[in-house]
């Protein structure tokens, strides 16, 4: 099945673009992948994304930045973004909630979760 839903990966570990990137895209989906926060903006000029999976901790602007900075754009205000978070950090809900994600996960579980989690919240 081939999918036209575009997903941003946004991670400042080249290892984790690359692993995240090549799992979506065998899936079928297309991708789009920043390194930071600030590079991960770009893309939003009003093309079309239609999920955005982001690292909660990143050098400069962070998820939690990220995402409300995107949430300030009208055209892209309600678009699903997953939050990620390395060994599970206490609070993980107040995390959510206060970044504004859509669903938060803990990294060492997002190879296993991301593709059906995808699949999900994109129909």
């Amino acid at each position: 099945m081939e999918y036209t839903n575009t997903v941003l990966i946004v991670d400042d570990s080249q290892m984790v673009l690359k692993m995240l990137g090549f799992m979506i895209k065998k899936a079928g989906y297309n991708i789009l992948s920043a390194d930071n926060g600030e590079g991960a903006l770009a893309f939003f000029d009003g093309r079309d994304i239609d999920l955005v999976i982001t690292d909660l901790n990143m050098l400069g602007m962070d998820g939690s930045l990220l995402i409300n900075e995107i949430r300030r754009k009208e055209y892209y205000l309600y678009i699903p973004v997953v939050l990620f978070v390395a060994d599970s950090e206490a609070g993980q809900k107040e995390i959510k909630e206060k970044a504004g994600a859509t669903m938060l996960f803990d990294k060492k579980d997002i190879k296993e979760k991301i593709i059906s989690t995808i699949k999900k919240m994109l129909g």
